[in-house]
């Protein structure tokens, strides 16, 4: 087997049961595949990029995970080895590594090393995920058609959300969503700019809203909030995401706040309902 080879981690003690009088006791190997990092067509890093050398790491182990160079239960190479070929430090690999965890595509192992998750349901979004990143964890190559970029002022007439924020600016952003070349979404977005000054001239058909947000201006988004409804297509809905008249829609009303629970963004999305559905996860604490 060229390029890696197979490691039995450990064994463990499995059950131990009481049957006919008898202790029995039944162990399991686990057995993980670690990888050679001469395996792997790692990219450096450019440290010439504006891209920040965390996340072109990210972008780079996120694409050997979806592509299944690095398969579910193989082990990443050693941290230090890592280091060596992207040519970054360790504070940068592990701010890389804490964005695959938070994805839930990779797992640390105590005393083993970090092991390559099964990948998600190439049909499911997440809400709690960018769109960029949804589409990216598919498998798909992200790609936004910007329709419209207006600014303005809030007043009365703005979401109810923003009430407390009349005679501040805003920017409204309307894109067509896509996974390869394919429409998934239209997504309408109202932003309040009196945090991030000069948004308007970010090219969104190519970046991120929220990680320019958080490269940009150091905003981090910090709560999102979800209403979803069904609706079916109207003609703009039809036309532009290439469905019928009458098609099932979802559409997903989101709020997102930062920093100390200030509003930022709400926007409104429409997404083909004939291929996709969401999901969200709540932890239940007790009580």
């Amino acid at each position: 087997m060229s390029g890696h080879f197979v490691i039995i981690t450990s064994q463990k003690l499995c059950v131990n049961e009481l049957e006919n009088g008898f202790n029995y006791t039944y162990w399991h190997e686990e057995s993980l595949t670690l990888m050679e990092i001469s395996a792997l067509p790692i990219t450096p890093v450019d440290p010439n990029s504006p891209i920040p050398l965390y996340h072109q790491i990210e972008i780079d182990l996120r694409a050997l995970i979806t592509a299944k160079k690095l398969r579910s239960d193989d082990m990443l190479p050693p941290e230090q080895e890592l280091c060596r070929v992207y040519g970054v430090g360790r504070h940068t690999m592990r701010m890389a590594l804490s964005r695959l965890v938070a994805d839930n595509l990779i797992a640390r192992k105590a005393g083993r090393g970090t092991v390559v998750k099964a990948l998600p349901d190439p049909t499911r979004f997440y809400l709690d995920r960018s769109f960029t990143r949804q589409i990216e964890e598919m498998g798909l190559q992200p790609h936004s058609e910007v329709l419209e970029v207006a600014t303005g002022i809030v007043d009365l007439t703005a979401p109810r959300a923003f009430h407390g924020k009349v005679g501040v600016n805003y920017m409204r952003l309307e894109r067509l969503r896509y996974g390869d070349n394919q429409p998934i979404g239209l997504q309408i977005a109202l932003i309040l700019t009196e945090l991030c000054p000069g948004l308007e001239s970010h090219d969104f058909a190519t970046e991120s809203f929220y990680e320019v947000l958080n490269h940009d201006y150091n905003l981090l988004i910090t709560e999102i909030s979800h209403v979803v409804s069904a609706t079916t297509a109207a003609k703009e809905h039809s036309d532009l995401l290439q469905v019928s008249l009458g098609d099932a829609l979802l559409v997903v009303k989101t709020t997102a706040f930062v920093n100390d629970h200030r509003i930022i963004e709400q926007t409104t999305s429409y997404y083909r309902a004939d291929r996709y559905e969401f999901s969200t996860t709540h932890t239940y604490e007790g009580g």
